[in-house]
């Protein structure tokens, strides 16, 4: 993704794409794309095919969050990722099949 170019005047004129924000590639661990992940809050404003789906939030910082997901209900990783359903359903079981590392010491 490529930011906004320098001077871009943004959310209604309250920002200005500062010359060291500006035309920067990102690459950012999320697509912010909205998502069927069985945890919606049945609030929506757009279509009601929406009202469950979540966009994706990006995983900048997550080692710092003491709360994760949209509602702040998952307080590890692990319990986070097993409260995914609906498209993500496939990636929660296979997570659920991984085994444990052993040491090699």
């Amino acid at each position: 993704m490529t930011t906004l170019p320098a001077g871009t005047v943004v959310n209604g004129g309250m920002f200005t794409v500062p010359d060291a924000l500006g035309s920067k590639i990102i690459h950012p661990f999320g697509d912010f794309l909205l998502h069927d992940v069985g945890t919606g809050d049945g609030i929506s404003s757009r279509a009601q095919d929406t009202v469950n789906k979540l966009r994706t939030a990006p995983l900048w910082g997550v080692r710092m969050k003491a709360r994760l997901m949209h509602d702040l209900a998952s307080p590890t990783l692990e319990d986070a990722i097993q409260r995914h359903a609906g498209e993500a359903r496939h990636v929660t079981r296979r997570f659920g099949k991984l085994t444990a590392l052993k040491s090699s010491s």
